[in-house]
């Protein structure tokens, strides 16, 4: 009797079930699947399903339809804390789905390399993708995918994209919020530092301060637009380590991204710069290291993990019923923090000398 004890149940099946509650397997699959079947048959098959511990084969459904059960998720480096953000929010969307994610850095080795992903395109090995920040020179991945007939949802490209889902965020009304918002603080000297020239999301989100403050009848001065070259935090860091060396002709800087922000930060309080009483600092995208910086910055938040689980969720549905093609875009929220505050006057020279010379300013068109 005890010996009986040793030996492992039969893994219960769909075929099981059915014969348990009295109905044909087509008629378990329509209700695992979410199709109709009767109240009665569906509470029936709710308590055997219970009472055997049925669970469904993944793998066995994924077949059926002809499917991977794998998405891919393409970004430039997960380094990235933005693109963190936007991960969460995949994973948590399909922690309910019947799938797995594989991932590609294009910049793993520190060059560009989108190998890896034509490899997923060429042998079939997902099912859609999520492509984070595309840029143009992501075009042939997103060419090799439509010749594929692969779904493809972007998330945030820095290019206009016509031929796939799209999820961006309104980075005009961002840069009109920043500048309302430091216009209320007294501030009409503004500078500008843009993240790389190409970027549609900086020159939208410049465009966006040059609206908001002409509202308030105010000019920005072409002389205090400047451009950092990458969005990357040691961008900041090197456009601050220029700038500071000298008195400032800006009361606030409105930065493209926070990153340069939080680089920019980094090098003000090592020079003894105090933001925000000799300089207002801000910055676009709300990264959660700007809650815990010193002093805390002000940003304009994009809604990221929302748009990372939004991401998955349209990916699917297009997985579900291809050619279906939509524009999204998300507002984002002003976030005042510690790093903004009233207007000093223009030009109070208490700035520690730096042997750099001073960042050209661009006057780049919006």
């Amino acid at each position: 009797m005890a010996a009986s004890r040793n030996i492992p149940q039969k893994k219960p099946t769909i075929a099981m079930v059915a014969a348990e509650a009295g109905v044909a397997v087509s008629t378990v699959s329509r209700f695992l699947n979410g199709h109709y079947v009767s109240p009665e048959v569906r509470a029936r098959l709710a308590q055997v399903i219970q009472r055997l511990g049925y669970s469904r084969s993944w793998t066995a459904r994924n077949l059926s339809l002809g499917r991977r059960g794998s998405i891919g998720v393409v970004v430039d480096s997960i380094e990235d804390p933005w693109f963190v953000q936007v991960l969460l929010g995949i994973e948590e969307e399909l922690a309910g789905r019947d799938s797995s994610l594989m991932l590609a850095s294009l910049e793993l080795l520190g060059r560009y390399d989108p190998a890896r992903v034509f490899e997923w395109i060429r042998d079939h090995r997902v099912d859609g993708l999520i492509l984070a920040k595309t840029q143009r020179r992501d075009r042939s991945i997103l060419h090799a995918a439509s010749e594929a007939r692969l779904p493809v949802v972007a998330v945030a490209p820095d290019e206009k994209l016509a031929d796939v889902q799209v999820l961006q965020c309104n980075n005009v009304e961002a840069g009109m919020l920043l500048a309302e918002h430091l216009v209320d603080l007294g501030h009409t000297r503004i500078a500008f530092a843009g993240g790389p020239t190409h970027s549609i999301d900086s020159r939208h989100r410049l465009r966006g301060l040059r609206e908001g403050l002409a509202r308030r009848r105010l000019r920005l001065d072409p002389a205090l637009v400047y451009s950092c070259g990458s969005w990357e935090l040691e961008a900041g860091t090197a456009f601050a380590q220029s700038l500071l060396g000298r008195p400032l002709p800006m009361t606030a800087i409105v930065f493209a991204n926070d990153a340069l922000a939080l680089g920019f930060l980094r090098v003000a309080h090592e020079r003894g710069i105090r933001v925000p009483d000799d300089v207002s600092v801000a910055g676009f995208d709300g990264l959660p290291l700007g809650t815990i910086s010193w002093p805390s910055l002000t940003t304009v938040a994009q809604p990221i993990r929302d748009m990372g689980r939004v991401a998955c969720r349209r990916l699917f549905e297009a997985i579900a019923q291809p050619g279906s093609v939509e524009q999204i875009q998300f507002r984002m929220t002003l976030v005042p923090r510690e790093s903004t505050g009233t207007a000093r006057a223009v030009g109070r020279p208490r700035l520690q000398p730096v042997p750099r010379p001073g960042p050209a300013a661009t006057g780049e068109p919006s």
